[in-house]
C-alpha cells in the first residue's frame, strides 16, 4: 500500500456537525413551511448543497430560506466548537509525513469554508471541493483533485461516514475508509460495496495510519 493522498468528508467525519445542521434545517423548515421535521426527514435530503435542498423543498422562497439557514448555522456552530478529538493530531501528522490532504464534501462553499476556519482546520487542506445543488458529485470531485495532484487513484484514500461516501470513493477508484466514530454514521447501510476498512474511533484510525503510512511517504 502506497498512500500519498487522503481526502476527507467533513460532516460526521472531521467534526460532529450533523446535529447542528439538522437543527438549522429544522428551524428553517418550520419558519418557511410551518411544519416540524424529524431528524430522519432532514437527513433524507442530504447529498446536495444547502441551496440545492432549499431549491427542492421551498422552491418559491429558497433564496430567503438559504440565507436564514446560513445565519442559524453559524450561530449554532458554538455547539460544535472543535473537531472530533484526535482529528487535528492526525491531520498534523499526515501533513508532516508529506501526505496530500483535501476535503470533498456535499456542503456548499460558504458553510464548508466557515466551518473549516471556525474549527481551525482550514490550514491543513490545500484543496476543498464542495457539493452541487442537483446531485451527489463526490466521485467527480475526487477525480478532479487527483488530476490536480497528478496522482493515481490507487495512491489515495477517501474517509467518510456515509454509505454514499464509500460508493463514491469506489466509483473514483480510491481506497474507501469508513469513519464510524459518529452516532450519525450510515456505513452500516451499505448493501453492495464494503469499505476497505472501518474505524469505530478516531484512535483506531490513527493506529491504522501509523501501520500503513510511513514518514516521508
Amino acid at each position: 500500500m502506497n498512500i500519498k493522498g487522503i481526502l476527507f468528508d467533513f460532516d460526521g467525519t472531521l467534526a460532529n456537525t450533523i446535529p447542528l445542521c439538522i437543527r438549522a434545517y429544522q428551524h428553517v423548515f418550520e419558519q418557511y413551511t410551518g411544519r416540524t421535521c424529524t431528524a430522519s426527514e432532514v437527513m433524507s435530503h442530504f447529498g446536495t448543497t444547502e441551496a440545492g435542498i432549499f431549491q427542492r423543498t421551498i422552491p418559491d422562497r429558497w433564496q430567503d430560506a438559504f440565507q436564514s439557514y446560513l445565519e442559524i448555522y453559524k450561530k449554532l456552530h458554538t455547539e460544535c466548537p472543535a473537531p472530533f478529538d484526535g482529528i487535528e493530531h492526525i491531520l498534523r501528522k499526515l501533513d508532516e509525513r508529506g501526505i496530500a490532504l483535501a476535503v470533498v464534501t456535499g456542503k456548499g462553499e460558504e458553510c464548508a469554508l466557515f466551518s473549516l476556519e471556525y474549527l481551525g482546520l482550514a490550514r491543513y487542506f490545500d484543496i476543498v471541493e464542495v457539493g452541487d445543488t442537483k446531485a451527489i458529485i463526490k466521485a467527480a470531485a475526487m477525480r478532479k483533485i487527483l488530476d490536480a495532484w497528478r496522482m493515481e487513484p490507487r495512491c489515495a484514500a477517501y474517509v467518510g461516514d456515509a454509505a454514499s461516501d464509500m460508493e463514491e470513493a469506489a466509483a473514483a477508484g480510491v481506497l474507501p475508509l469508513g469513519a464510524c466514530w459518529s452516532e450519525t454514521a450510515t456505513i452500516h447501510h451499505l448493501t453492495t460495496i464494503q469499505p476497505f476498512a472501518t474505524f469505530n474511533s478516531v484512535a483506531d484510525f490513527d493506529v491504522w495510519l501509523d501501520q500503513h503510512i510511513a514518514n516521508g511517504a
